[in-house]
This record gives C-alpha cells, sequence and structure tokens, in this order.
C-alpha cells in the first residue's frame, strides 16, 4: 500500500522544481528502489512533460536514461537558474503594500530572497 500520492504534473502551472521534491519525498515515503524511480516519474507526468522530455532526450528514449539525469534535464528546461543580479533586484525593489500585514511581507522577502545567495 502506498503512502500518498503524486498528481501529474501540469506544464502550464507547475513548478519542476517543486514537483521534483514532492516526487522525492513520495519515493523516500514509499521506500521506492533506484531502478522504480524512473518509470514512476515517467508514468505520472502528463503528455505534455512527456512530449518536452522526448524531445530533450532525443535521440534516446526517455526509458533508455538515468532518474537524476531526466530530473536534471527538466529542470533545467522549465526553472531554469535566475540571474542573482536580477533576482537580487527584485529582492531590493520590494516594499509592504500599506494592507499586507507583517507575516504576509516577510513571506514575501523570504520568497524572493530564496535564489538570492545571501548566505
Amino acid at each position: 500500500m502506498s503512502v500518498g500520492k503524486i498528481k501529474e504534473f501540469d506544464m502550464s502551472e507547475g513548478n519542476w522544481r517543486a514537483y521534483g521534491n514532492r516526487m522525492e519525498m513520495y519515493f523516500k515515503a514509499n521506500a521506492v528502489k533506484e531502478e522504480l524511480k524512473l518509470p514512476i516519474l515517467i508514468a505520472s507526468m502528463g503528455d505534455a512533460a512527456y512530449e518536452l522530455l522526448s524531445d530533450l532526450a532525443s535521440p534516446k528514449k526517455p526509458s533508455a536514461l538515468e532518474y537524476e539525469l531526466v530530473m536534471e534535464m527538466m529542470l533545467n528546461h522549465l526553472d531554469p537558474k535566475p540571474s542573482l543580479l536580477a533576482e537580487r533586484y527584485r529582492f531590493r525593489q520590494r516594499r509592504q503594500e500599506p494592507s499586507e500585514k507583517v507575516q504576509e511581507y516577510v513571506a514575501g522577502l523570504k520568497k524572493l530572497a530564496r535564489f538570492c545567495e545571501f548566505g
């Protein structure tokens, strides 16, 4: 019996980094063996994501790749590493809105700081 379930990845509104993290937690919770990770990932991604993976993997078939490589390929394509300067600029431009609670403002700052590498 498996614990939890993984929803199909929706490329129109999904975040591959978050999807990959959830997938890893699913594998951990269900003690999934390494050789089953790729088949489960491929079976649970949507048609559009599978088509993209097929294009990125060409001329190889997605099933011939390693799980870690597939995750890296999809991440690099769908969620490329943002520019450090641009992210720090965005962070420094963030202002608290008059109607915004302090907790919401702090949460917004934390979200913006994720890619700033402040240390």
